[in-house]
């Protein structure tokens, strides 16, 4: 029986009864914030112009070309040729405006229960780091050199077998070509590696000889006890969820179907009876569905797809899913991988109040930079799946 007193469950005289008007839900005045992955490509931006001459909306860098050896003698009567220097190789940044912002009002400020303007300073100052790191990782990702995990040959035919796994054979062809490649490392004779915790379990969790985990075990447990890679075949390696993840892998053997509910002729939408079997990323086939349609969003059992559909998606239509491989990018860098010119460094902007009741206060971040990759010698990308992947 519901104790009488405090019992809010009653609808008794439209209300609660006895004294159970006074008790009322408690919040906490101390509100978390999201969980966050720190920053960490835009530190990889060691390049930077050192004497520009000019302000612009591109910035030019150059680098010499060395002369070709010379390996045949000098006659001792005959003065030598005098060679020409090459022209200097360029790399040019493109500089563009970020920015975000938000507005405060005053009645947000006076009827909330927590302080709302150190949270929205703290949120949008996470925001501005948050969004340029994308920013610079989308001009790593876009490097010339890229390896492929175990016995994949490009990112389409990357699997979900263990064969598609990083190895450590990957990691030592890697510094090998970055050796070759005259790489200068980053910290000693060690060169920078950035995984995705999916992706370094794989190679934690590796077994045999020439692995990572047989002398851990065996000679110094003290990473596996941390959970760290640590150093490793000439790198050290740091672990973080921010790095660039898609589905646009191999198609899986695992085909499922749905059915439809409706859809217009050429619309980028279909309602189904489920999206219990999809994720975004997925591909989706049907009589009507778009040729080579993607799922790029899914809002309850509304799924939107990557390209118009061909005709109508009439209701119960079948309507065939293929699971797609989901692709993780990791990165191995040396000195002057990526470069970076920066206009205006991103900072906090507090705007004016400028409503005619003072109500408004808006406060935002905004920066002019852009990034560049300056040694392409210095930096590989390697495309591998992940054994514990969820999606």
């Amino acid at each position: 029986m519901a104790n009488e007193y405090i019992s809010t469950a009653s609808t008794s005289l439209g209300g609660t009864v006895g004294g159970a008007g006074l008790v009322q839900k408690a919040y906490d005045r101390l509100l978390e914030f999201a969980l966050r992955d720190t920053p960490l490509i835009r530190a990889v931006a060691d390049k930077r112009p050192a004497r520009q001459a000019i302000p612009g909306s591109t910035v030019v860098l150059q680098r010499y070309v060395d002369l070709t050896p010379v390996t045949s003698t000098l006659s001792e009567t005959v003065d030598p040729e005098s060679v020409a220097l090459s022209t200097p190789t360029t790399v040019t940044i493109t500089l563009n405006e970020y920015g975000n912002a938000a507005i405060v009002t005053r009645a947000l400020n006076l009827f909330s229960l927590a302080d709302v303007d150190p949270a929205v300073a703290n949120i949008l100052a996470f925001n501005m780091a948050d969004s340029i790191d994308d920013v610079a990782e989308t001009t790593l990702r876009a490097g010339d050199n890229v390896e492929y995990g175990g016995t994949s040959t490009s990112t389409a035919t990357i699997g979900t077998t263990a064969g598609h796994n990083i190895s450590s054979a990957d990691i030592r062809k890697i510094r090998a070509r970055l050796r070759s490649n005259k790489a200068v490392a980053r910290r000693g004779s060690m060169y920078w590696a950035a995984l995705h915790p999916d992706v370094a379990h794989d190679l934690k969790a590796e077994s045999g000889a020439g692995a990572w985990r047989q002398p851990h075990e065996n000679v110094d447990p003290s990473n596996i006890y941390a959970g760290e890679i640590g150093e490793y075949e000439g790198f050290f390696f740091v672990e973080n969820p921010r790095l660039y993840s898609a589905k646009d892998g191999a198609d899986q053997s695992t085909f499922t179907t749905t059915a439809a509910a409706s859809s217009a002729s050429a619309a980028t939408t279909i309602s189904v009876a489920s999206t219990s079997s999809m994720t975004v990323g997925d591909k989706i086939s049907g009589t009507g569905v778009g040729t080579a349609a993607k799922i790029t969003a899914i809002s309850g059992t509304t799924i939107t797809v990557s390209v118009a559909n061909s005709a109508q998606v009439t209701s119960g239509a079948t309507l065939t899913i293929t699971p797609v491989t989901r692709v993780y990018r990791s990165y191995f860098a040396g000195q002057q991988a990526l470069a970076e010119a920066v206009a205006e460094e991103p900072h906090t902007v507090i705007g004016p109040v400028t409503d005619k009741l003072m109500r408004f206060r808006p406060i935002g971040w905004y920066g002019v930079l852009g990034f560049a990759i300056y040694r392409q010698e210095a930096l590989y990308r390697l495309e591998s799946n992940s054994s514990i992947t969820l999606v």
